[in-house]
């Protein structure tokens, strides 16, 4: 049985009419968007709602706040289920800090949260889990609130019952020894707090405040950040490699949304569900709305980009005085949403110490990597592919034509042979640095290439992935096929998306149709500079292509349901 929780963050609810704060035009919308995701969360029909705090937008203290909270208990009035509220530093007050830009907490405003929604830490027998409720804003403080909250957890997390916590300030952004800024929780609270889940064996925690999503690991810990139903945190933007959204990216609608908790007997899944801002909820067609379907998607990615790259945020806005560093994850999340299972990484992946660690992480998803490299594997990488090969699909070695015959050394996983540059009588007219990988069906260098598990294919971009994959899986030990997107040339942009569209669709026709091949896209994000510029699933913020939006469709329909357009 799967018991499904919703869990929202950041509404930031407005009083009626022009808001107070109209500095910012998409601010109109806000009361709206929160009004369509209540009839999302009845649609999802979840046996819980948890919010994360930052309810009303108006701070405490402001003439605004209590109307703005009386627009919100209006808003979730309708939903049928219990509706669990933990503080944010828009209901409470700021965390303890001397430049923080709100009132600090205090217990007045703590009263004023208790009469609208209840205590402000709280613990649920739900279902036979355990939901844990913490109030953030008051850590550090040394106010008796923080005291009396200190000891009540020290009994509640006792590690008897499969626990979830929920909060508003994660108790970091990228690592648990990061400095304190405005997006976390400071020490002594944030190692206190950490080893409480650990002792605990807390499964996963959900914070908000960030306004953008993120994925971290403590130990055993899932840590995930919630984005905001309402607006997106303008300086996130930096994190994309393109110029930010509307209104500086705060009104950048595809980052908004909520999450859905699937609790299964082992384990848990996270199901993130974009609102694209909408101020009416979609209709989804019957069966395939939020929470009716697992997404299953038989193609992998070949992810070219950094999946894993950390970034500077500049010392401006709330974070004057302090560079904070944060990881992009919409590339990784936006393959959870389409239920990718495998993905095609550079060896390197493996190699670097921070990326290894949460590469290694993805298994407990049930995702897996093939791993290519064209270089000799070394001692240490036959060490590390025999320490995580329940992670690995395969090493694939990409090899100059000159060595095919050749032997290549054993390891623990498979090694699937890939042919670098083009057979005889391929190469055309026109001499290119860019040499393609991947045997063709009628590569007549195939006989010579005995070496290794299996083979890694190609199909060209004016090729129909349906057709090669029909051809190559009468050939013995066919592996992968690699559906390389369209492509206008060296100097040209392929922006086409109406193309890319075509050639995805075919390429999970391909992958369903032969469910023993590896049917690999490549690639899954634009290349928007250098060389053969074109357009992939995702821009370089990480938000969704038309390509991306039609497989997303077709990941939640009965494979009977895909066609070719």
């Amino acid at each position: 049985m799967t018991i499904r929780i919703a869990v929202v963050a950041d509404s930031h609810f407005h009083p009626p009419g022009v808001p107070a704060q109209a500095a910012w035009a998409s601010d109109a919308h806000f009361n709206a968007r929160n009004a369509a995701v209540v009839t999302m969360l009845q649609r999802a029909a979840p046996s819980a709602v948890i919010h994360l705090g930052d309810v009303p937008h108006p701070v405490p203290g402001l003439p605004e706040h209590r109307a703005a909270l009386d627009v919100a208990r209006a808003t979730y009035a309708p939903l049928e289920v219990p509706l669990y509220v933990v503080p944010g530093n828009h209901d409470v007050g700021d965390k303890p800090h001397p430049w923080a830009p709100a009132p600090s907490v205090s217990v007045e405003k703590h009263e004023t949260f208790a009469n609208t929604w209840g205590p402000p830490w709280w613990v649920v027998a739900h279902e036979g889990l355990r939901l844990v409720g913490i109030d953030t804003p008051v850590l550090n403080s040394g106010l008796a609130l923080e005291a009396e909250q200190w000891r009540w957890l020290e009994d509640v997390l006792d590690g008897a019952a499969r626990t979830f916590v929920f909060l508003h300030y994660p108790p970091f952004l990228l690592t648990p020894d990061e400095p304190e800024h405005y997006d976390n929780l400071a020490e002594p609270a944030r190692s206190r707090l950490l080893a409480l889940f650990t002792r605990a064996r807390v499964e996963a925690v959900f914070c908000g405040h960030v306004h953008h999503p993120f994925w971290n690991r403590h130990g055993d810990l899932d840590l995930y950040l919630l984005p905001s139903t309402a607006f997106v945190r303008p300086e996130y933007s930096e994190l994309g490699r393109i110029a930010p959204g509307p209104a500086f990216g705060r009104d950048d609608t595809e980052r908004l949304g909520f999450c859905l908790l699937h609790v299964e007997p082992v384990g848990h899944r996270v199901e993130w569900v974009r609102t694209h801002g909408a101020t009416e909820a979609p209709t989804p067609p019957p069966g395939e709305g939020p929470g009716e379907v697992k997404p299953s998607c038989p193609l992998g990615l070949t992810l070219r980009h950094s999946w894993d790259a950390v970034l500077d945020l500049p010392a401006d806005g709330l974070e004057p005085f302090r560079r904070k560093r944060a990881r992009n994850d919409l590339v990784l999340l936006a393959t959870w949403e389409l239920g990718v299972q495998l993905l095609r990484l550079p060896i390197d992946d493996l190699r670097n110490p921070s990326t290894r660690e949460r590469l290694v992480a993805l298994e407990r998803g049930g995702q897996q990597v093939v791993l290519f490299t064209a270089e000799p594997l070394t001692d240490e990488d036959r060490r590390l592919l025999e320490r995580h090969r329940s992670v690995i699909r395969a090493v694939e070695l990409v090899l100059p034509r000159a060595w095919l015959g050749r032997e290549v050394p054993a390891v623990a996983v498979p090694v699937w042979i890939a042919a670098l540059g083009r057979a005889p009588g391929e190469e055309g007219r026109y001499f290119s640095h860019f040499a393609p990988h991947g045997f063709r069906p009628d590569d007549p260098d195939l006989a010579r290439a005995t070496a290794g598990d299996g083979l890694v294919f190609r199909a060209e971009p004016d090729e129909d992935p349906v057709a090669v994959a029909e051809r190559i899986t009468s050939l013995p030990r066919a592996a992968l096929l690699s559906v390389l997107l369209p492509r206008a040339g060296e100097g040209a942009e392929a922006d086409d998306d109406d193309a890319v569209t075509r050639s995805v669709l075919r390429a999970l026709a391909a992958a369903r149709a032969h469910p023993g091949l590896a049917v690999v896209l490549d690639t899954t994000v634009d290349h928007d500079r250098g060389y053969f510029p074109r357009h992939g699933l995702l821009d370089r913020r990480g938000n969704p292509r038309p390509a991306f939006r039609r497989l997303a469709e077709e990941a939640r329909r009965r494979p009977a349901r895909v066609t070719d357009s």
